[in-house]
């Protein structure tokens, strides 16, 4: 019974150290209070699935930004771009996103939806 139990306690403790995350390159708050920001290579962001893209501000009323895709020379309408970045939006990302199948809300981009954007620094 002392033996279930040792393995029980083991087993919890291991599950809930894997289970604590870890701050990486989105910018929060590191150890020492400070933001951290790591530089990854564009090699590393290519295999976990990013496109590299650059942000820019439309004209238009209906889509304030569009998003360039290097990848395919696509023009995209990022519908939840405000999501992601509330004040400061960078030009150049790292992004994956998802095609939406709704109408465009302007003319010169397609919309889609952002599941992961980071800032670029090349």
């Amino acid at each position: 019974m002392k033996n279930i139990l040792k393995i029980c306690i083991v087993l919890i403790s291991l599950l809930s150290y894997s289970c604590v995350t870890t701050q990486g390159a989105d910018g929060k708050k590191g150890e020492d209070g400070k933001e951290s920001t790591q530089i990854i290579d564009s090699k590393e962001m290519i295999e976990k699935g990013f496109i590299k893209g650059t942000l820019s501000i439309n004209k238009s009323k209906d889509c304030s930004y569009i998003l360039t895709v290097e990848k395919y020379a696509d023009k995209l309408d990022p519908i939840n771009i405000q999501d992601f970045f509330k004040t400061d939006i960078p030009e150049k990302v790292w992004v994956k996103y998802s095609n939406l199948r709704m109408k465009s809300r302007c003319k010169e981009a397609r919309p889609v939806s952002i599941q992961e954007i980071n800032k670029r620094t090349d």
